[in-house]
C-alpha cells in the first residue's frame, strides 16, 4: 500500500509540473552541456578523467543510445556490447566479461555496491535503466579500487542529475507476455540545492518453454523501484547529498514435486541510502566522507497445492555497512593523488546458515595519476584489504597510456584481483530434501558431518573434514594491452589483448557419500584457471544520418590442471560410434563450460535529422559453447556436450514530438524468434513493445 502512496505523490507532483511545461527547447542547452562531458569517465580511476586517455579498458554507453535503442533494463543493454555475455542461469541473468562468471563482475549503482547474489549472480533485470546519465565498464581487474567482487571488472549505473529548473516526465513500455515498464520522474534544481524522485513499476505475467508441462520457466512477477536524490551546496567549498533507492518485487511460482503440484509467492527486497559530504579544503585538496548502508531480504512460502502442507519456507536476509573516507589532492598540475580508507560490516541470516554470520574487513588505497609529459599517463596504485576471516589481500595496479598523435592511443594494465569466500562458501548449511545431497561450507563441514554421523546418515567418508585447509580468496592477475584510434571525427576504433591467470579457484567436491547414496559437499581452493583473448569495436558515421558499428570477441578459458592431464594422456573419452575408449588429444578439449569461444555484434543506427525519426537494427551472435559432460570425464570435448550458436536480432523505431518532449517507440527483441527450450532459458522467443515517453523542463 505505501507504494501505492508513493506514486500517487509522484503522480501529483508530476501533473503539477506539466502545467509549468512550456519551453521544451530548454532542453537543447542542457544537452549541450551533457555532450561537453560525454567523453568523461570516472570509474576506473574514481577521478574524472577523459575517455580517450585514460589506461584502462573501458566502455562508455550513454542514455542518448539506450532511448535510441528503446531499451529499459539493465540486462538488455549489457547483452548487446561487445565482450559481454548474458549468462542463461536458472538463478537469473548475469554477465559474464573476459571468461569470467557473474560472481566475479562488481555491479555498482553511482559507485556503490549493490548486494543479494543468488548462487553468486546479481539478476540484472531487477535494475531500470530508465533514469540514468551513463553506465561505465571496466574490464580487467578493478579490486586496486573496488576490492573484492571486482576481478573481472566492474558496471558502474550512472543516474541522472536534475537539470537547472522544474523537470519531469513519464515513460511507459508494453508488450509481448504482458510485460510493462512505467516510470515517473521529477526533479528541482536551483544553483545551490536539487531534488529529485523516481518511480519506476515492471512486471510480466511470465513464459513457459515447456507448455506440455503446465508449469512456467519464469513465473507472473511485479516489481517497484523507487529512487530519491538531493544535493545541498552549503558554500562555495562544502555540499552534502543524500541517495536513497528501494525495490521489491513478489514473483508467484509453481512447480512439481513428485506428481504434486506446490505453489507460493516470493518476495526479495533490496534498500540503499547512502549519505555523503564533500569538502574542499584548498583548491587542490577535496575530501569526500560517505556512509552507505544496503540490505537484501528474500522469503519465499510454497505449499503443496491438494493439503496446503509447507514444501518450501525461507528467508534470507543480508545487510552492508559502509563508511570510506577518499582524499583528491593535486600536488602538481601533472600529478594527482588519490587515497582513501574505509570500514565495512556484513551479516547474513538465513534459513541455511546455522546463525547470523557477520564479516568485519578494513581497507586503504592509494593511486597516482602522473602525467610526466603530455602525450603520457602512468595510474599506479594498490589496496590493501584485511578481513575477520580470510588472508589479507594486496590488490596493485600499474596502468598506461600513450598519444603517438592526438589520434591514436595505445593503452596497457597489469594488476591483480581477488574475490573473497562468500557467506555461501564458508557457513552454508543446507540439505536437499527432496533428493537429498548436502552442501556445507568451510566452516561448516566438521560439526556438519559430524551431525549426520551421530544420525548414522553417513557410509563413507572420503575426505576427513577436520583436514581441509583454510579457504582463501580466490586471486588473480591480469594483463591488458589495447589502443584507441579516432582518426577522424566519424571512425572510433578500439582494441583490448588480455589475459588472466586465476588461482586459488574455489569449486565445490565431494567430501564423504551418504547412506542413501547421495554426496556431502563442501569447498576447496583447487584449479588454476586463465583466460585470455581478444576484443575490437568500431564505429563509422557513414553520413549525417547513418552510422555502422561492430564489435568481435575471440576467448579462450581453460584450467590448467586438466591440459596438464591431457598432455600427460591422463584423460579419456568414449568415441559415440564404436563405443572405443581414445585418449583426449589437446584440440578436443572445449575449456570451461559456458564461454563461447567466438561473439559479435552488427549495429546500424538511421536518424533522419527533419523528423527526427530514428531506427536501430543489431544483431548479436553467441557461439556454440559446452554445457554438459556426457562422457563423465568431467569436461566439454564432444559435439554433443555443446549447445548451437545463435543470432539475435533486435531492432527499434522512434518518432520524437514537440521538439523531442514527447517520444513513441517500437522495440523488437530476438525478431527471428530463436528458442532452444532445453538449456537457453532466457531466451522466451520473440518480444515486441510499443512505448511512449514525455519529458518537460521549466527553468
Amino acid at each position: 500500500m505505501q507504494i501505492k502512496y508513493i506514486l500517487c505523490a509522484f503522480a501529483t507532483s508530476f501533473t503539477l509540473h506539466m502545467a509549468y511545461a512550456q519551453k521544451r527547447d530548454t532542453l537543447k542547452k542542457d544537452t549541450t552541456n551533457i555532450k561537453q562531458l560525454k567523453e568523461v569517465v570516472v570509474t576506473g580511476t574514481r577521478t574524472q578523467k577523459s575517455l580517450q586517455q585514460v589506461p584502462i579498458p573501458i566502455t562508455r554507453i550513454t542514455a542518448d543510445e539506450i532511448k535510441k535503442k528503446g531499451l529499459v533494463r539493465l540486462n538488455e543493454i549489457l547483452a548487446e556490447q561487445t565482450g559481454m555475455t548474458i549468462l542463461d542461469d536458472p538463478h537469473g541473468q548475469g554477465i559474464q566479461i573476459q571468461g569470467f562468471d557473474p560472481a566475479y563482475t562488481m555491479i555498482l549503482i553511482d559507485g556503490l555496491p549493490l548486494i543479494g547474489r543468488n548462487t553468486g549472480i546479481l539478476e540484472l533485470s531487477r535494475i531500470t535503466i530508465n533514469n540514468i546519465d551513463r553506465i561505465e565498464i571496466v574490464k580487467g581487474p578493478t579490486s586496486s579500487l573496488y576490492g573484492s567482487e571486482a576481478m573481472a571488472g566492474v558496471v558502474n549505473i550512472i543516474t541522472a542529475d536534475p537539470v537547472k529548473g522544474i523537470s519531469g516526465g513519464a515513460a511507459a513500455r508494453y508488450g509481448t507476455n504482458n510485460t510493462a515498464d512505467i516510470s515517473l520522474n521529477s526533479a528541482y534544481k536551483n544553483d545551490r540545492f536539487y531534488i529529485s524522485g523516481f518511480a519506476n513499476r515492471y512486471s510480466s505475467g511470465g513464459y513457459t518453454l515447456q507448455p506440455s508441462s503446465g508449469l512456467p520457466t519464469v513465473s507472473p512477477f511485479a516489481g517497484y523501484t523507487l529512487n530519491g536524490k538531493t544535493s545541498y551546496r552549503i558554500d562555495g567549498r562544502t555540499t552534502i547529498k543524500l541517495s536513497v533507492r528501494y525495490y521489491t518485487n513478489d514473483q508467484d511460482s509453481r512447480y512439481l514435486v513428485e506428481n504434486r503440484y506446490a505453489a507460493g509467492t516470493g518476495t526479495e527486497k533490496d534498500f540503499n541510502i547512502a549519505p555523503v559530504i564533500t569538502h574542499h579544503f584548498t583548491d587542490k585538496l577535496l575530501s569526500t566522507l560517505q556512509l552507505y548502508r544496503s540490505t537484501y531480504k528474500t522469503k519465499s512460502d510454497v505449499r503443496y497445492e491438494d493439503d496446503q502442507s509447507v514444501y518450501d519456507q525461507t528467508y534470507f536476509n543480508q545487510a552492508f555497512n559502509r563508511a570510506e573516507l577518499q582524499n583528491d589532492y593535486a600536488l602538481k598540475d601533472n600529478l594527482k593523488l588519490t587515497g582513501g580508507a574505509g570500514g565495512q560490516y556484513e551479516t547474513v541470516e538465513a534459513t541455511r546458515y546455522t546463525k547470523l554470520q557477520s564479516f568485519t574487513s578494513g581497507y586503504s588505497y592509494f593511486q597516482a595519476d602522473w602525467l610526466p609529459v603530455k602525450k603520457l599517463d602512468i595510474i599506479a596504485g594498490g589496496r590493501y584489504d584485511v578481513h575477520s576471516v580470510y588472508k589479507s589481500q594486496l590488490s596493485p595496479k600499474l596502468a598506461a597510456s600513450y598519444a603517438l598523435s592526438p589520434k591514436f592511443t595505445v593503452l596497457g594494465s597489469v594488476g591483480k584481483g581477488y574475490k573473497a569466500p562468500d557467506f555461501r562458501q564458508l557457513y552454508l548449511n543446507f540439505t536437499n530434501a527432496e533428493v537429498g545431497y548436502s552442501v556445507f561450507g568451510y566452516e561448516e563441514a566438521s560439526a556438519g558431518i559430524e551431525r549426520l554421523q551421530q544420525a548414522g546418515q553417513i557410509e563413507t567418508i572420503l575426505i576427513d573434514p577436520t583436514t581441509l585447509k583454510r579457504l582463501n580468496a580466490e586471486s588473480s592477475t591480469a594483463f591488458n594491452l589495447g589502443y584507441r584510434y579516432k582518426p577522424t571525427g566519424k571512425l572510433y576504433w578500439t582494441a583490448n589483448l588480455f589475459r588472466n591467470n586465476i588461482t586459488n579457484l574455489i569449486e565445490t567436491a565431494a567430501i564423504a557419500i551418504k547412506t542413501n547414496g547421495q554426496s556431502v559437499f563442501s569447498y576447496f581452493n583447487l584449479n588454476k584457471v586463465y583466460t585470455q583473448g581478444a576484443e575490437t569495436d568500431l564505429s563509422y558515421q557513414v553520413f549525417k544520418s547513418l552510422q555502422l558499428a561492430g564489435g568481435f570477441q575471440y576467448l579462450e578459458a581453460y584450467d590448467q590442471e586438466v591440459l596438464d592431464q591431457i598432455v600427460a594422456g591422463k584423460v579419456f573419452t568414449k568415441d559415440p560410434e564404436t563405443n572405443l575408449t581414445k585418449v583426449i588429444k589437446r584440440s578436443d578439449y572445449g575449456g570451461l563450460l559456458g564461454r563461447s569461444k567466438y561473439t559479435y555484434n552488427i549495429r546500424v543506427n538511421y536518424q533522419e535529422n527533419k523528423t527526427g525519426i530514428n531506427a536501430s537494427i543489431r544483431a548479436i551472435y553467441r557461439g556454440r559453447y559446452g554445457y554438459k559432460d556426457t562422457d563423465g570425464n568431467g569436461i566439454v570435448n564432444r559435439d554433443d556436450e555443446y549447445t548451437k550458436g545463435y543470432v539475435l536480432i533486435n531492432a527499434s523505431l522512434s518518432k520524437p514530438f514537440l521538439s523531442d518532449a514527447i517520444r513513441v517507440q517500437l522495440t523488437a527483441q530476438n525478431l527471428l524468434n530463436y528458442k532452444d527450450t532445453q538449456v537457453v532459458l532466457n531466451l522466451p522467443g520473440r518480444l515486441i513493445y510499443a512505448g511512449v515517453a514525455y519529458n518537460f523542463n521549466k527553468k
